[in-house]
């Protein structure tokens, strides 16, 4: 039976059609003969009298391997007539993005959303990984200065990464080195009350694994399952693993470990209202859950593999709301 998916995303023109996801998940899915629409988190909204939140949705029409859709002129459509919803607007996760949370709240028990808004108002995509510390490095999510560094000292070998809790793409994100080799303690507590605004802010802190040279792996999971994998290479010279800052990817194997790993994290976090996670994990540890809109990075020149594993999305996702359907 026909479905209709609406995608909330940034404004198409915005999207990087080499590297995103949300438009061929789209694709996938009209090419199972489903319908797509697309609108932003500007063009929500929820009106006393009704029963559901609604946006004014332009429907997209992909063509050949097009990547990029034709749209037809919006109209304003209740998300109560949604067979699923895909919340694919990138972080920052600030005030705005929760207001959509809210607005998909109306239809929340009635209307698959991927991934749930309450998923993605509680699973914080640096500190969830807490709630796995088998699978995970030592970490702290701390503002206080004198906190930060005794980690720091004690936990990370005197070597760690800093991270912001709600910003993407490597944003933010400093590499600190405090006590022999590094930073006077007096220095790095000064930097660290500027990182921290004044410790307004809280920091996730883990080690820094000198393994993120070589690369970060990242793993796609749906439903609890992985089904894209691929390594993220730092540019020369470079610890970021992140293709804004200028990573390449690379066709990667995961290790049996890895993949239990991944698993067994994926499916608890499926149970819990996010099916659709993308994991960063560098030296076989998990160092990032991202659960808002995870990309599905495959290197450049692997048509066959992107192909396998965005149709193993869309059939999931189909099978899934077929059940609601049903």
């Amino acid at each position: 039976m026909k479905q209709r998916h609406f995608f909330i995303i940034d404004p198409i023109e915005d999207l990087n059609p080499a590297l995103d996801s949300s438009l061929r998940m789209a694709r996938a899915l009209a090419v199972r003969g489903h319908r797509i629409f697309f609108a932003t988190i500007r063009e929500m909204s929820w009106q006393s009298g009704k029963e559901a939140a609604s946006a004014h949705m332009v429907e997209a029409h992909f063509s050949g391997s097009d990547i990029r859709p034709v749209v037809t002129p919006g109209a304003r459509h209740s998300l109560a007539d949604c067979d699923a919803i895909h919340m694919r607007k990138d972080p920052p996760f600030d005030l705005s993005y929760i207001e959509a949370t809210w607005l998909l709240d109306s239809v929340a028990s009635k209307v698959r959303i991927y991934n749930q808004p309450s998923a993605l108002r509680n699973f914080n995509e640096k500190v969830t990984i807490l709630l796995f510390p088998d699978d995970i490095k030592p970490a702290l999510v701390s503002s206080d200065v004198s906190e930060i560094i005794g980690f720091i000292e004690k936990s990370c070998g005197g070597d760690a990464v800093i991270k912001p809790l709600a910003l993407f793409g490597g944003r933010g994100v400093e590499h600190i080195r405090v006590g022999q080799g590094g930073l006077a303690t007096g220095e790095a507590a000064r930097q660290i009350t500027a990182m921290t605004r004044d410790g307004l802010e809280k920091r996730m802190v883990q080690p820094f694994d000198k393994k993120v040279y070589d690369g970060e792996v990242r793993a796609f999971c749906v439903g609890g399952e992985p089904v894209g994998w691929c390594l993220k290479r730092p540019a020369e010279g470079q610890f970021l693993a992140n293709t804004r800052a200028g990573a390449t990817l690379e066709p990667y194997a995961p290790s049996a470990s890895e993949i239990a790993r991944v698993k067994n994290v994926a499916s608890r976090l499926a149970r819990a209202g996010a099916p659709i996670v993308g994991f960063d994990l560098i030296g076989g540890f998990v160092s990032e859950i991202n659960i808002t809109s995870p990309r599905l990075l495959l290197p450049p020149g692997t048509p066959a593999a992107e192909h396998s594993a965005y149709e193993q999305f869309a059939a999931w996702i189909e099978r899934d709301c077929g059940q609601v359907s049903a």
